[in-house]
């Protein structure tokens, strides 16, 4: 990227435009690379040899030598790092997690009830997931924030057991130290990578198995939590990060230009910002705001590795017309910056989270407000949801039905059966009433 970059503006309604937005629709899952084999290479690995392999992939791939006793992180360890941590970044820490606490307190949980029916009881239980596995990625950066995110609505939901694995080389990270302390978590391994994901679904002979796995990770992360989906729950195959502003000619171009950066600032590369905008005038500002912020960036090296059109200004003819794309593209991060964005937000019908107005950068739900920054990525917020308490719940139906409820629905469960050629289970009805 050089200091003559600016993002391209297209129109939404023309051919080059519709085929640029499919291009980055396409491209938000990431650029191809061949790594489902590896990870369900390393899956078998654990599977057969748990622990041994662990060692020998931690020091292949992190350089690490693990044996039982260092695999594990203990209590003494993390007091240890968190000492290192600023008093000022601790005070933040607790300041968040009382909000995200208090957000997800108020979240709506499914709940337990009982009817009465023809045929007798029916009703429905609520129980918490029993053992939680929360990966914490460790390499461009340590992400102790999402620990928040994801263990605080665990343990509102009454998640029994939380276990952490997070690749360590040398010390832990302090303020990760710190956060792990805050929210009791004791249960910690120094792993990572496909192996770490693998160990939380297999169990080895350390690491017992768990029911979930949640956090973010790299591609080879993604690819392990995908493979072992059905014998654990996962909370999302979650890609690269993206970001929407939706603006109009009273945004300031700075701050759409400084929100766009802060999400492709990510380093995987295959971020995605696009500023949807109504006013040509606004466009061509931001395009200049984006291109100076990135020349002033102390990180400018990190967009040199964004895809070509990572960055784009989309033109639409009206407001209209900008919440159709902003729909189309269901993006993780939506901001609505314009005259009347409550107006404007009803036409929303796809995105992840939202922010309302010019002095709620997506940073202030990434870290602090309580809102969750765990959020479907690539278009999944056409039907997924944040991280939330109701994601470490499990329902589970119950029914009691009385000898006379069923004599009565015997011939319709028996008619529907035998319709399907279920001869049994026509015949485990009939018995039982003497039809």
């Amino acid at each position: 990227m050089t200091k003559s970059f600016s993002p391209q503006i297209v129109k939404a309604n023309t051919a080059a435009g519709k085929k640029l937005l499919a291009e980055i629709d396409k491209g938000r899952a990431g650029r191809a690379v061949e790594v489902e084999a590896t990870a369900a290479k390393i899956i078998d690995e654990v599977r057969a040899d748990g622990d041994a392999a662990i060692f020998r992939l931690a020091e292949k791939f992190d350089k690490v030598k693990l044996d039982k006793k260092r695999m594990k992180i203990s209590h003494a360890q993390l007091e240890k790092a968190a000492k290192a941590c600023p008093e000022d970044l601790k005070e933040t820490i607790r300041e968040a997690a009382k909000r995200i606490e208090k957000y997800h307190r108020a979240q709506h949980k499914p709940h337990a009830f009982s009817i009465k029916t023809d045929e007798g009881k029916l009703s429905q239980m609520v129980l918490p997931l029993e053992r939680v596995g929360l990966y914490i990625p460790g390499g461009y950066t340590v992400y102790s924030s999402t620990v928040l995110m994801c263990a605080i609505p665990a343990k509102i939901a009454g998640v029994k057991e939380i276990v952490a694995v997070t690749p360590v080389r040398g010390e832990i990270n302090s303020a990760l130290a710190f956060v792990l302390l805050l929210l009791e978590i004791k249960e910690i391994y120094g792993i990572g990578g496909a192996q770490a994901i693998a160990a939380l679904a297999y169990g080895t002979e350390t690491i017992r198995p768990v029911d979930k796995i949640v956090g973010p990770g790299n591609a080879y992360v993604a690819a392990a939590k995908r493979q072992v989906f059905g014998r654990v729950d996962i909370d999302a195959v979650a890609g690269p990060s993206d970001v929407a502003v939706l603006c109009d000619k009273t945004a300031n171009p700075t701050w759409v230009a400084l929100d766009l950066l802060s999400q492709a600032e990510h380093g995987s590369g295959d971020e995605t910002a696009l500023c949807v905008t109504d006013s040509s005038d606004t466009a061509k500002a931001v395009a200049k705001a984006v291109a100076d912020e990135i020349e002033l960036s102390p990180v400018k090296h990190i967009f040199e590795r964004l895809r070509e059109n990572a960055i784009t200004i989309v033109l639409a003819k009206d407001m209209a017309a900008c919440a159709k794309v902003i729909n189309d593209v269901g993006p993780e991060h939506l901001e609505i910056m314009t005259a009347d964005p409550h107006a404007v937000l009803k036409s929303i019908r796809n995105a992840a989270a939202i922010f309302i107005g010019p002095y709620s950068p997506v940073p202030c739900g990434d870290y602090f407000v309580g809102t969750n920054h765990v959020l479907p990525t690539g278009g999944a917020a056409r039907y997924a949801s944040p991280l939330g308490v109701d994601s470490f719940l499990k329902r589970i139906s119950v029914a009691e039905i009385s000898k006379n409820g069923l004599a009565k629905s015997a011939k319709h469960i028996s008619r529907f059966a035998r319709a399907e050629g279920f001869v049994h289970h026509a015949l485990s009805v009939e018995r039982r009433v003497g039809l």
